[in-house]
């Protein structure tokens, strides 16, 4: 497979800024595997999948832009049950039922002194 690297000059020194691989379908289709799963067991919650290097990165779009979970690919089994457990796990550190987006529990959510849904993230 072919890598892409960039890099940028810094204060006379030169800094790798990015490694970009090739498309890779394994890869693709993982991410809409993983994202269809999601919204199967949990609906309505705009899962945002990402996954390079075996690695897959997961947030909800509703909850936060920041937070989600990550997972090697390697470790997610055929029925993606990993992958519906970390899932249901960010919902409750927002306080939300594992299921369907519930518009009212939702609503409860306070904000932090930054604008941000406020969760359990520690």
């Amino acid at each position: 497979m072919m890598v892409k690297e960039y890099f940028i000059k810094q204060r006379d020194q030169i800094v790798e800024l990015e490694k970009a691989e090739t498309f890779d379908v394994h890869d693709y289709t993982l991410a809409k595997n993983v994202a269809e799963k999601l919204e199967e067991k949990y609906p309505g919650w705009l899962w945002a999948v990402h996954v390079m290097d075996g690695v897959v990165g997961v947030k909800s779009m509703r909850l936060s832009g920041q937070w989600g979970f990550v997972l090697h690919a390697d470790k997610i089994d055929n029925d993606y049950k990993a992958v519906v457990n970390a899932g249901g796990e960010i919902l409750e550190r927002y306080r939300q039922h594992r299921g369907k987006f519930n518009q009212t529990k939702y609503e409860d959510l306070e904000m932090d002194n930054r604008g941000r849904l406020n969760g359990d993230l520690h």
